[in-house]
């Protein structure tokens, strides 16, 4: 009886399940219906700005092709619309910074190891920076983050069947995908592998965490999805991009963070050198490379990059170690989208949410124009 509304509709039922497929929209309530049009503005393309100007439709906070007849005009005034920036590694303690983040055209976070993971879902409303997370991170006795303070004793994965176990746990809180700190004291390869085969069987991605050359190596080889940081002792060379390659890894190496923890632990500034060249050597292999910031306000660790500036910040390292200023929107943008296999955003075209930023000044010209930030629309809905 409804087989022709269902034909008609399946399009956009497919970009729903995409994007939500593994993933938990933290959302509240309903949007009602409207009809906006942001005029005279310069879209983004995904890898540049066209010469001239045109309008996008929003409908029910999504990206529309209809016309702007009975919308709402806001008049963009020759800006530069872009899409809603991804801050692909943030650890978020309190819902407030979600608004800090949006003030900075931040519109997702991924949160990467905040426990217990309620603290994030509670977090999630319409119009507000869309966040997603992995829960507790799963490691071995002994290492730094395992001392944590209140640390969840089913994070603690030293055998396979231990990590098969901090899978389904992690399941049950509803994470969207699982971290990993990878550490010389474990966990070891078959630990590893059996997560990353439970995590799979679920259509979960299983990142980890890696600051030297052996771990990167390790993570190569047990088939880690993402990887986060970047080696302190020894720049990534042929033989490890290579595995990363074959491996299809992703990487988000956090510049500022590891800058900052270098600086504030009093350690030699060739320890950053070793990890701008690795990032720059990931990004001349074609290895996809996500923005993250690690921003945080937790007092048990060496760096506290703010919340959502600092993601302005990383873009601006990235330019400094290699990236061409288009590379590092789409590092913040596009390529964190496809990472975290998060199909509704992005980009800006029909179908997709409405998470989008207007600057008032090209950021392909300087990246530093990121942080001009005129308005942020999350959903559709503008602040």
């Amino acid at each position: 009886m409804y087989l022709h509304i269902l034909i008609a509709l399946f399009p956009l039922i497919q970009i729903v399940l995409s994007g939500c497929r593994g993933h938990h929209h933290h959302h509240a309530g309903t949007v009602t219906h409207r009809k906006t049009a942001i005029t005279n503005v310069l879209v983004w393309d995904g890898r540049k700005f066209p010469k001239t100007r045109s309008t996008v439709v929003i409908i029910d906070g999504m990206i529309s092709d209809s016309n702007s007849v009975g919308a709402v005009i806001m008049n963009g005034k020759g800006g530069y619309l872009i899409p809603g920036l991804i801050d692909s590694n943030v650890r978020l303690t309190d819902c407030a910074y979600l608004s800090t983040l949006q003030k900075y055209g931040v519109t997702t976070a991924l949160d990467i190891g905040t426990y217990p993971y309620d603290a994030v879902m509670k977090c999630g409303e319409h119009g507000v920076t869309d966040v997603q997370g992995s829960g507790a991170v799963g490691t071995v006795s002994g290492t730094k983050i395992g001392r944590l303070p209140g640390f969840p004793i089913d994070s603690f994965i030293p055998t396979p069947e231990a990590g098969r176990a901090f899978v389904a746990a992690r399941m049950a809180e509803g994470v969207d995908y699982f971290k990993l700190f990878l550490d010389p004291l474990g966990p070891d390869d078959a630990t590893i592998k059996a997560i990353v085969k439970a995590a799979h069987e679920k259509g979960l991605q299983v990142i980890a965490e890696a600051k030297s050359y052996a771990l990167y190596a390790q993570a190569a080889r047990t088939g880690i999805d993402i990887v986060t940081y970047a080696p302190t002792d020894k720049a990534l060379d042929g033989a490890v991009i290579n595995n990363i390659t074959s491996s299809n890894i992703k990487v988000v190496p956090n510049l500022l963070t590891m800058q900052s923890t270098i600086n504030n632990t009093g350690e030699p500034f060739f320890m950053y050198t070793n990890v701008a060249n690795s990032a720059k050597a990931l990004l001349g292999a074609d290895i996809p490379i996500a923005a993250g910031t690690d921003s945080n306000e937790s007092p048990y660790v060496l760096a506290n990059p703010p919340f959502g500036e600092s993601l302005h910040s990383e873009l601006a390292m990235m330019v400094s170690a290699g990236f061409t200023s288009s590379q590092a929107i789409e590092a913040a943008t596009s390529i964190p989208a496809s990472i975290f296999q998060m199909e509704d955003r992005g980009a800006i075209k029909p179908g997709l949410r409405a998470d989008m930023v207007l600057l008032s000044a090209d950021p392909t010209v300087d990246i530093r124009n990121t942080r001009k930030v005129v308005k942020v629309w999350v959903e559709g809905i503008s602040s």
